[in-house]
């Protein structure tokens, strides 16, 4: 049940990036709890991830948010980036010029798909705290 916690104060983070519905909010969390069934991620990497402390950066982690980021149309099936997607999700909450340069920032694609998910989100949540 901890977990279940855990996971739903993660995605409160995401959730405050974008304005998003109670349908959308509740996909969030189906979506964190079927990756962190899906790659083993514990608790407490979890509520580093949420926290913004990036130091959770072991391959798990990475790999979870790879899963999120498929789940959420944000990376195709290859590993990469969907940044139209993206956009799209974020348009609502900031001008598409400052999401252009965050994209062109955060958007490059590493040796494979956790690397590329995890990389992405550290510079978003950088990126973020400059808006």
């Amino acid at each position: 049940m901890k977990s279940f916690f855990c996971v739903a104060s993660f995605f409160l983070l995401v959730a405050s990036v974008h304005a998003f519905t109670l349908r959308q909010q509740k996909m969030v969390s189906i979506f964190a709890l079927e990756c962190m069934a899906e790659t083993g991620i514990g608790a407490e990497s979890l509520t580093k991830l949420r926290d913004g402390d990036l130091t959770a950066n072991d391959r798990t982690a990475k790999c979870f948010m790879k899963c999120f980021f498929e789940k959420e149309s944000f990376m195709d099936a290859e590993g990469k980036l969907q940044l139209e997607a993206i956009a799209t999700a974020l348009e609502k909450d900031y001008e598409r010029a400052k999401i252009d340069e965050m994209l062109e920032k955060c958007g490059e694609q590493k040796e494979d798909a956790c690397e590329t998910a995890f990389n992405a989100y550290a510079c978003y949540h950088d990126h973020y705290q400059n808006l």
